[in-house]
């Protein structure tokens, strides 16, 4: 049996001695046919992130119907993983810690929501 002193403890099941919780990780990447897109993680994003993502995508869709964004109209999953860290920096100075990627899921954290895979042809 494992003894652990949570006064000298900074992080435990994913809560801080303070009781705040350390991060809400998740992971995403775009698939069409058989390409798909590199994994973009989150560390604080959780479902949000998700849900981002997901409207990201049904409004690029949108706008594609009324004007063509080549490359991007191809729907090609490393072009929208591109755009969509666009999107998601395009008010930040400097991309922060919260954000990162990796070639699998399993080259990151996120070990709160798991990966989710957003399917461009549905």
């Amino acid at each position: 049996m494992v003894s652990i002193n949570k006064e000298k403890c900074f992080y435990l099941n994913g809560i801080d001695k303070r009781g705040v919780r350390m991060g809400d990780r998740i992971s995403i990447s775009f698939k069409k046919g058989d390409d798909e897109s590199v994994v973009l993680f989150s560390h604080w994003g959780g479902k949000s992130f998700l849900e981002e993502a997901r409207k990201y995508v049904k409004e690029l869709k949108e706008e594609r119907k009324r004007s063509l964004m080549f490359p991007l109209d191809r729907l090609e999953p490393e072009t929208i993983m591109v755009d969509f860290i666009r999107h998601l920096t395009r008010d930040m100075s400097r991309v922060e810690g919260d954000l990162y990627l990796g070639k699998t899921p399993e080259d990151g954290d996120n070990s709160d929501n798991g990966h989710f895979v957003i399917d461009l042809n549905e």
